[in-house]
């Protein structure tokens, strides 16, 4: 394992404490004011089970991908690099974007806690397909680059792997994340 490798993986007990949800509960959580009048508390780490803060539906159907509310409503084609017709997104690039929205929250809340400036920070997320020989057999790669204006190198390197340790995304991709699949 590189340096570089060893220095953004983290076991659990590596991450810095704070909160394991990382979206739009950020202002929530730097404010006090959690949402619905829910107190802002810091999850205990020990054994506890995690508390269900917000669940997001979505469906995709005849290469179409929409969310229940109507907020994401999109055509999804495979790209031309992978045979298909392109012309619209496709599951990486969604990966991609929810990944680097993700990270960001995280990233300005750990700032946050510290008293860093983060507004001009940016987080790009590329997600690779690959595939091993010729079965079927596929998985997926990300690569993010943080981009940290104005804060000093170690105390950018320090926040970041933080954000790094509690981010969702990045979490579910080191631990594994919870899958259920349905037949309905």
């Amino acid at each position: 394992m590189s340096e570089e490798t060893r220095r953004f993986t983290h076991l659990p007990s590596d991450r810095a404490p704070g909160p394991d949800y990382s979206g739009p509960g950020v202002e929530a959580e730097l404010t006090g004011r959690m949402p619905e009048g829910r107190p802002a508390e810091r999850p205990q780490r020990g054994g506890e089970s995690y508390d269900d803060l917000y669940t997001a539906r979505a469906s995709s159907v005849l290469g179409k991908v929409a969310s229940d509310d109507g907020m994401l409503d999109v055509r999804v084609k495979a790209p031309g690099e992978l045979g298909g017709p392109g012309g619209a997104t496709n599951p990486e690039q969604l990966l991609a974007a929810a990944y680097a929205s993700c990270f960001h929250n995280s990233l300005t809340l750990v700032a946050g806690r510290q008293g860093v400036r983060t507004a001009d920070a940016s987080v790009d997320t590329a997600v690779t397909l690959r595939k091993r020989g010729t079965a079927d057999d596929y998985t997926i790669a990300t690569d993010l680059t943080v981009r940290l204006p104005g804060v000093e190198p170690e105390a950018a390197r320090r926040l970041v792997e933080q954000a790094h340790g509690e981010c969702p995304y990045s979490r579910a991709f080191m631990q594994g994340a919870e899958v259920h699949v349905h037949l309905a």
